[in-house]
């Protein structure tokens, strides 16, 4: 199992859980008020407004996923995963009966025309994720696509070879596949 200490995706060492980053939420009141007002980077110039996660009974959970940011349904109604790709989602988690699950993005607001954030845009909601991570204390990590893994698991790897091994992030063993649109036949 490849193990790595907690850097944010420009290499810059983040700290412990404890916090250093950005923004340091200790409970999700302060998380939803510190990102609503954020406009940390020109993303938040053109978003209806900040998406927030989406959780299936708790906002503890057992498994923590995240995709790369919104697309457009999820900036209208403010919530992670709620387009096509959440639909998909929703339908592969219920088919293998997992019932606690939280899914959140890396960056909180859509980037243009649903590119890819930035290195600068995700470390701007780097501060967000983790605290997201410490308030959801999950058991895993499940981290769609290459932002979301490279933010989370700070490597060189390719990210193909990521996928076929087994990852740590602090105590929570993290696992690595494809973000959705690849599943579902959509322009990722």
């Amino acid at each position: 199992m490849a193990k790595y200490r907690s850097k944010s995706l420009l290499g810059k060492d983040s700290g412990s859980l404890e916090f250093n980053p950005n923004v340091a939420c200790h409970s999700w009141q302060e998380l939803e008020q510190y990102a609503s007002s954020c406009q940390a980077c020109g993303l938040s110039k053109s978003r209806t407004q900040v998406v927030a996660g989406r959780y299936s009974k708790s906002k503890k959970a057992d498994l923590l996923i995240i995709g790369e940011g919104p697309g457009q349904k999820e900036d209208e109604q403010g919530l992670a995963f709620v387009g096509d790709s959440g639909a998909l989602l929703d339908i592969m988690l219920n088919a293998v009966g997992l019932d606690s699950w939280y899914i959140t993005n890396v960056v909180r607001c859509r980037p243009p025309n649903n590119r890819a954030p930035t290195k600068a845009e995700c470390l701007s909601c780097w501060g967000f994720l983790q605290s997201e991570i410490v308030l959801v204390q999950p058991k895993a990590i499940l981290c769609l696509g290459k932002v979301a893994t490279k933010t989370i698991i700070n490597s060189s790897t390719k990210f193909e070879k990521m996928m076929r091994s087994s990852h740590q992030y602090f105590e929570y063993p993290v696992w690595v596949t494809y973000h959705l649109p690849i599943y579902s036949g959509s322009p990722s």
